[in-house]
């Protein structure tokens, strides 16, 4: 079973993002989706996140702020990942509101970590970065064989089929 999740925030090719995690003394992914079931106590890129908003906002919600890598059977590592300040998991179905579930504000502090991040990128050959490096935006991503963290804000009780 794999996860699929809606994000906010921003698409980044692998080497900038990995190249920002080496610097942090964070390991790289190699395109690798990361997952650690709890999240984001046990996920050191999810606690790189936070403790670099945390910086600007110190009442900034730990559970926002993550890394999602996209991955499908049969395809090689994926060049893109997302970086997201908010995000809403889906496991069979889900009524998405989208004012609730990925608000369009932007954190206190995610635009510089934005920029921090896509900073790393100079260092990178051209032909491993994406074309639209630092979109922001709303963004599926799926990711097979690792199973997301749904997380609590999931109702469990509603059907699967309704």
């Amino acid at each position: 079973m794999g996860s699929t999740t809606l994000i906010r925030g921003f698409k980044v090719s692998m080497a900038t993002l990995d190249a920002f995690l080496g610097a942090n003394s964070v390991y790289e992914t190699y395109g690798t989706p990361p997952f650690f079931a709890h999240h984001p106590d046990k996920d050191p890129i999810s606690q790189l996140l936070f403790a670099k908003i945390s910086e600007h906002d110190s009442d900034a919600d730990k559970n926002k702020f993550r890394v999602l890598i996209p991955a499908i059977e049969c395809a090689g590592r994926s060049r893109t990942a997302y970086v997201a300040y908010a995000w809403a998991a889906v496991r069979a179905n889900r009524e998405t509101k989208i004012d609730e579930d990925l608000p369009a504000e932007i954190p206190k502090g995610f635009e510089k970590l934005r920029q921090e991040i896509l900073g790393y990128g100079k260092n990178v050959g051209h032909g491993d970065k994406i074309p639209d490096e630092g979109k922001l935006g709303i963004y599926m991503v799926v990711t097979c064989d690792i199973r997301g963290d749904y997380g609590d804000e999931l109702d469990r009780s509603e059907g699967l089929y309704s």
